[in-house]
């Protein structure tokens, strides 16, 4: 009998864009508060659920096999995969419990622009931009317009309050923040919760350029 292949971080994030995140959608729910974010360790499927607060019981962390999580009904809503831990396991925000986040870096359209492909697999979502190298002339989900308050801005809207506001090196350090080195490695802090990844998806220049001409062009 021949082995099982390996399971390594691209299956992972495959099966996440694929139906896991419509799947972990389904888990926040159902449960009794917001949740901020999931781990799913590549070596074993584990699903680690964060809750943004603990507030009562059923509101701490919780581990469930991947193959137990609900089936996939929706879409996957706010949910974005950020990166891979440095425990090895695949970091996955919910940027609907997340009112307002700065992202760091010294290009943090980078990110940004792979935080924006995955939430286009939701047709319920409008996202809003004041930047030049994030917007592309494709449809009206993807809106490149002024936004009062200066700095560079991302905004996320799916009709369900609140709007999510992403800000690109904000002048300021809150609580939300994602800080990326230059090695790709990243801290991602969300009050009291702090996760250390080894690397961050992104999208290159040459990449983010290809992409966009098939967008504007369908």
């Amino acid at each position: 009998m021949s082995e099982l292949a390996e399971v390594t971080v691209a299956d992972t994030v495959r099966w996440l864009h694929d139906e896991g995140l419509a799947r972990l959608a389904g888990v926040g729910a159902d449960a009794p508060g917001p949740i901020v974010a999931y781990t799913v360790e590549v070596a074993t499927g584990m699903v680690t659920v964060f809750p943004a607060e603990v507030i009562g019981p059923g509101t701490d962390v919780v581990s469930v096999p991947a193959d137990d999580l609900p089936a996939a009904t929706g879409t996957p809503k706010r949910l974005v995969v950020v990166g891979v831990t440095v425990t090895d396991a695949v970091l996955v925000l919910d940027l609907a419990a997340v009112r307002s986040l700065g992202v760091f870096a010294t290009r943090p359209e980078f990110v940004i622009r792979a935080w924006i492909m995955q939430l286009l697999l939701d047709p319920d979502l409008i996202i809003t931009t004041n930047s030049d190298a994030l917007a592309v002339e494709a449809g009206t989900r993807l809106r490149h317009t002024f936004i009062p308050g200066g700095g560079t801005l991302v905004t996320i809207d799916d009709k369900q309050p609140p709007v999510t506001t992403i800000t690109l090196n904000p002048a300021t350090e809150g609580p939300e923040r994602l800080e990326v080195a230059a090695d790709r490695s990243a801290e991602l802090y969300l009050g009291t919760r702090f996760w250390q990844l080894h690397r961050v998806l992104g999208i290159d220049e040459l990449t983010w350029a290809d992409l966009v001409a098939r967008l504007e062009t369908n």
